[in-house]
């Protein structure tokens, strides 16, 4: 801005033509009009850089959709204490406002208005083949325990779960200690309490799941080997029991993925007092998030959502855990 003034002092006060400033200052004759311009209408300021970019577009957002937009972005963080993604954002405007807006179009919008940070373009994603034979809810359950949080005394609470692959609806229990029985004791409770019949479970390769790189290929009578107590259990419910491979935890992602889910939304979140306490908070967060939480995997819509898309479940009014 400064060294553009000093170059047009020496056609409006010394009297330098225009083609000769436009050589000293290496740039078209014409520029040297349009800084005149400028300058004469707006002053000194009016010689710095100015933006190129269209002041409006004609597939701009009306006001009041910008604004519930913003609104629905700070409940997001003031409410369920995350940052809502553009996916997320576009469902909740056609379910409460009746407004149709792409994620692409809010991503834009959020990043315009400084919502988000503009983040690097992601690779596409490499084809893969469609190896997934599951279309029925209940056909497969992924199940883990997770280390959730320790109690006065130093000890752990554990956080069991079990994620139904199709709609992404999460069963959980909280217990004092981990073991053989807790399993046991969750694989009945996920039976009792699914809305769907359960017929095939996927677990990782612990031994309060399996023995089977511990005591099963070491029985006496390889014939008759002793099974575990989790296989047992899943034996009387007619249900498979299915291991991932050792050392593959990716296997069993959507469970790890709630995991992650659960550790930020959860456990870093909320305070608890004693057992109680957490088995309490911890059965309302899997409340919200089989009945409230719009989940990317289902083209963001909720657990229950998705289940209703199956006309054996259309009439389930929630999931209750």
């Amino acid at each position: 801005m400064t060294r553009r003034y000093e170059f047009l002092k020496l056609n409006l006060k010394e009297g330098m033509p225009a083609w000769k400033v436009a050589e000293l200052a290496g740039v078209h004759e014409n520029t040297v009009y349009n800084w005149k311009v400028a300058f004469t209408k707006g002053g000194i300021e009016a010689l710095a850089d100015q933006s190129r970019a269209a002041k409006t577009h004609p597939n701009e957002y009306p006001r009041e959709v910008k604004e519930t937009i913003r609104a629905i972005r700070r409940e997001g963080l003031e409410r369920e204490r995350r940052h809502l993604g553009p996916g997320v954002i576009a469902r909740r405007l056609a379910k409460r406002y009746s407004i149709v807006a792409s994620p692409s179009g809010i991503g834009k919008f959020l990043r315009h208005d400084g919502l988000i940070p503009k983040g690097k373009r992601r690779r596409p994603k490499k084809e893969r083949a469609d190896k997934c034979r599951i279309h029925e809810p209940g056909e497969l359950l992924q199940m883990d325990v997770k280390y959730g949080v320790k109690n006065v005394a130093g000890c752990w609470f554990y956080e069991y779960d079990a994620i139904e692959y199709v709609t992404g609806i999460v069963l959980g229990e909280i217990y004092p200690i981990q073991s053989n029985y807790e399993s046991v004791r969750f694989l009945e409770v996920v039976v009792r309490r699914s809305p769907f019949s359960v017929l095939g479970v996927q677990t990782d390769n612990h031994s309060t799941f399996t023995n089977y790189y511990t005591g099963y290929q070491k029985s006496s009578d390889p014939s008759h080997p002793r099974l575990h107590a989790f296989d047992l259990a899943c034996a009387r419910n007619d249900i498979i029991h299915y291991l991932i491979d050792k050392g593959k935890p990716a296997q069993n992602g959507k469970i790890e993925r709630f995991h992650l889910t659960a550790e930020n939304d959860f456990w870093q979140q909320e305070t608890f007092t004693d057992l109680n306490s957490v088995k309490r908070k911890f059965r309302d967060f899997l409340h919200y998030h089989n009945n409230e939480r719009e989940n990317q995997a289902n083209d963001y819509l909720t657990p229950l959502e998705k289940l209703r898309t199956f006309p054996k479940y259309a009439k389930i009014k929630e999931i209750v855990n």
